[in-house]
């Protein structure tokens, strides 16, 4: 019976990183290598730093401290030919946590927590910032992305519509509408998309957005939670125009 290859363990480091350099792992990735891993000397392990680079190393050292000796390294493109950038109006603790995680395995490029009417504002933002960027830095060591989801400051919806470079911006609601046929059937590589809260955006957000040149679109019949319309939306773009078209493939 042919065995599968044991996967190599993989750790985001935040810092420049060079062949035969020696690299001390602290805090919790120590705890991750030694108590979750339990990994131990000559052991290999994969280190990437936001680039598209994958460093192999080697433990050379697992007792007080874990010490790893860069041995290699290879370019390993895996993110989407798509640039999507998500603007997502705050929602509660648990969705925006399950939003950031699926989104940055989805291949999405930045997501700004975005204020609005109906944003749920109950938390200390500066603190879950922080937490955020831990989960989708979690969230590219898993699916084995090499670069990081970059999470943006909060800021409110009409700031962030005029911060936007891309004329190719999409928003979603429950409404039935009419969809622009020349917008869907043009190829780009850039595009935005915003998702409301669990109570959706205002009357006047949408009249903000349609007046800005955004595309309405919705998900279907049935309401979706926000979590899900997030999610499902962002898999449909990066199908039509990104990196998930498998059927095109077969």
């Amino acid at each position: 019976m042919k065995q599968f290859k044991k996967k190599i363990p993989r750790i985001y480091l935040k810092k420049k990183i060079e062949i035969n350099q020696k690299i001390s792992i602290k805090n919790e990735k120590k705890h991750y290598i030694k108590s979750v891993m339990r990994m131990k000397k000559n052991d290999i392990i994969n280190i990437f730093n936001n680039t598209n680079y994958v460093f192999k190393s080697i433990i050379i050292k697992i007792k007080k401290k874990i010490i790893i000796k860069i041995i290699k390294k290879k370019i390993i493109n895996n993110e989407s030919n798509l640039k999507i950038n998500l603007g997502q109006s705050i929602s509660r603790n648990s969705s925006m946590s399950w939003i950031i995680q699926k989104s940055s395995e989805l291949g999405v490029h930045s997501i700004t927590p975005i204020i609005c009417k109906k944003s749920f504002l109950k938390y200390n933002l500066k603190k879950k910032i922080k937490k955020w960027k831990k989960i989708s830095i979690s969230a590219s060591e898993q699916c084995e992305r090499n670069l990081i989801t970059q999470i943006k400051k909060p800021i409110k919806l009409k700031k962030w519509i005029k911060s936007l470079k891309s004329d190719k911006n999409i928003f979603f609601t429950p409404k039935k509408i009419k969809y622009n046929s020349k917008f869907l059937l043009k190829k780009f590589n850039k595009i935005n998309i915003l998702i409301g809260s669990e109570k959706g955006l205002s009357k006047k957000e949408i009249k903000l957005c349609l007046k800005n040149n955004f595309l309405h679109m919705n998900l279907g019949k049935r309401i979706l939670r926000t979590e899900t319309a997030c999610i499902t939306a962002i898999s449909i773009i990066q199908y039509k125009y990104g990196d998930l078209n498998i059927f095109n493939k077969i």
